[in-house]
């Protein structure tokens, strides 16, 4: 490394999240972001549920990230010419349709959460009995609308430029992995079209055993196989960068978000798991080599391929669709101030459950929780399950809708907010109580009960908080700048053989903080059956078999005030006639 600088070899990383699209510059020596420069991506929403970007923005936004980096290199008097190559991170399931021949973009890019295939989803449903894991055997996934397949068939079915590309056999598809690839890479000229393993498993078409596009799955879905990028391993050389600061540039890394974020914050050992969140959350449990087919609501992952010849390392995941979204949605659209004020004595007993008010919470019982548990209770009285567009993981249910239950008149915004917050625990509890069904054979009391946590929203402490009491787990917060970012930095490290697994956890590893539960696991108990309460409400909002029986139950309540006392007869009646037996039996032994 003597002919580089005093940061060693450099590595640029491009990352496309939710929200923006940056590029940064990372030293190999030791992990440090030397400089980067994002800019903010424009959502499109045309209609409820649906999410578009513009591609042509993304790629110009790419192209000035990239300059205003190179520069700032060289106004910090580090050498731009010590960066040796480029790594891609980016979200999964967004998908880009264009023409191989003029470069045209034929649509705007379609998001992963977009649900506008929902009818189309429906349609499959029926054809396979309502099975929603009639493909999981093959790709490892649930049918969704999150997944790139419904996409590429709503955009072939429905959009007149791409069929027509589709018939002149000039149509290509990738999420936008691919369509950076193939701008840097020289476009129409001599573009590039390939992907890597885990953005190629998120389309529902790649063969989750073999690592290749499957003739079975592209058939169930009527998508022709020649429109899709070549699958290749997360480290390898890719192409070389056409014209820019960087050109010539070999593209060494390509790896999607999440499983990025499992290699940037370096659980790389078996039952080591990470969780971000961000918009969403997604949550991911390293099997390393050992493919677990999920039965319990769970995506069987590959989590990366260091190389062409590496081995694949695969991962449980659980994606939860609204976690920051959901503070964003009362902040927005509610505008319903988010922020909670820890100064204020009030609202520090009901975020941290300490002293008092968690002995007393963990004694009461729910019919006299609000009459005598005061203020350690308020909190508990709403519980909020925001399925804006169905559920994920572990439910899979796309006509799930968003449900708030306990409103009374003294609800405030800031019992409505603490319930966002409490929300995404209660799901990601949920993913952690299936990802111990899926490994039976494991013995889960040699792993510590800790979650490594990354994300946006992991920057919000009082979010965090929340989450650790509602899941019971020391939440673990690495001071990573960026850990899916970093993830593809390392896999584009090892192709360029700077850097290997063992070096990146020994000189990576970032001083990290604790954020423990304050709760007690009465009380965890308590609000966790209301939460699976609301979210069977949750599922059957539209069910109205059971609403004549529902009414009929609940006007009987209100009439009979005495039916909490009639239902504890039965008991009282077995204790007192067993201890009369006891006594006549006592008396019969002695005669």
């Amino acid at each position: 490394m003597e002919q580089y600088g005093n940061f060693g070899p450099l590595i640029g990383v491009i990352y496309l999240s939710n929200t923006h699209c940056k590029f940064m510059i990372f030293s190999t020596k030791n992990a440090e972001v030397l400089t980067f420069h994002e800019l903010k991506l424009k959502q499109i929403v045309h209609n409820a549920g649906w999410l578009e970007y513009d591609p042509n923005e993304i790629w110009k936004h790419t192209q000035e990230c990239i300059e205003v980096a190179y520069k700032n290199l060289v106004i910090l008097e580090i050498s731009p010419h010590d960066i040796i190559a480029l790594g891609i991170c980016n979200m999964r399931g967004t998908t880009v349709m264009w023409d191989k021949e003029t470069g045209n973009v034929l649509h705007n890019a379609i998001g992963w959460t977009d649900c506008r295939c929902t009818s189309m989803l429906k349609t499959l449903l029926n054809n396979v009995k309502q099975n929603v894991d009639y493909l999981r055997p093959l790709c490892g996934l649930p049918l969704s609308t999150c997944f790139s397949a419904l996409k590429i068939k709503w955009l072939i079915e429905n959009v007149t430029a791409v069929k027509e590309a589709l018939e002149r056999d000039t149509l290509c598809f990738g999420n936008l992995d691919s369509w950076i690839m193939w701008n840097l890479t020289g476009s129409e000229t001599c573009g590039v079209h390939s992907t890597d393993v885990t953005n190629a498993q998120y389309t529902g078409l790649m063969n989750i055993h073999t690592m290749q596009w499957d003739k079975q799955l592209c058939n169930f879905y009527k998508i022709p196989m020649q429109i899709l990028p070549q699958i290749r391993s997360n480290s390898e050389i890719f192409g070389y960068v056409i014209e820019g600061p960087l050109n010539n540039t070999p593209i060494a890394s390509c790896i999607g978000d999440q499983p990025a974020a499992l290699l940037g914050q370096l659980s790389l050992k078996v039952g080591q798991n990470v969780c971000s969140i961000d918009d969403s959350c997604f949550l991911l449990l390293n099997t390393g080599e050992e493919l677990i087919e999920s039965e319990n609501g769970l995506l069987s992952i590959v989590s990366y391929k260091l190389g062409p010849k590496a081995k694949a390392c695969h991962a449980l995941e659980g994606a939860i669709s609204n976690a920051g979204s959901t503070v964003q949605w009362l902040k927005e659209g509610l505008k319903i101030n988010t922020e909670i004020n820890s100064n204020d004595n009030v609202v520090e007993v009901l975020n941290t459950f300490l002293g008092e008010s968690s002995m007393i919470s963990s004694s009461c019982s729910s019919s006299i929780l609000n009459a005598e548990c005061g203020l350690a209770a308020r909190r508990s009285e709403i519980t909020f399950v925001p399925a804006f567009h169905g559920l994920y993981a572990p439910y899979w249910r796309y006509d799930a809708r968003g449900i708030i239950l306990g409103l009374t008149s003294q609800t405030t915004a800031e019992n409505v907010t603490q319930a966002a917050y409490e929300a995404t625990g209660f799901q990601i509890h949920e993913v952690l109580e299936a990802f111990k069904r899926d490994t039976p054979t494991w013995n889960w009391k040699d792993i510590k009960e800790r979650l490594i946590f990354g994300g946006d929203y992991a920057e919000n402490t009082s979010f965090v908080q929340f989450i650790a009491d509602i899941v019971g787990f020391v939440l673990e917060r690495p001071q990573t700048t960026a850990p899916c970012a970093l993830g593809a930095m390392i896999a584009a490290g090892i192709t360029m053989k700077v850097l290997d697994k063992n070096y990146a956890q020994i000189a990576y590893v970032p001083p990290s903080d604790a954020i423990s539960p304050t709760t007690t696991p009465n009380r965890r108990a308590l609000l966790y059956k209301r939460w699976e309460y609301a979210v069977k409400k949750c599922l059957s909002w539209n069910n109205y078999e059971t609403f004549e029986e529902d009414i009929a139950l609940f006007a009987q309540r209100e009439r009979d005030t005495n039916l909490p006392i009639r239902r504890s007869l039965p008991g009282s009646i077995f204790l007192t006639s067993a201890f009369v037996f006891l006594i006549v039996a006592k008396f019969l032994n002695n005669k």
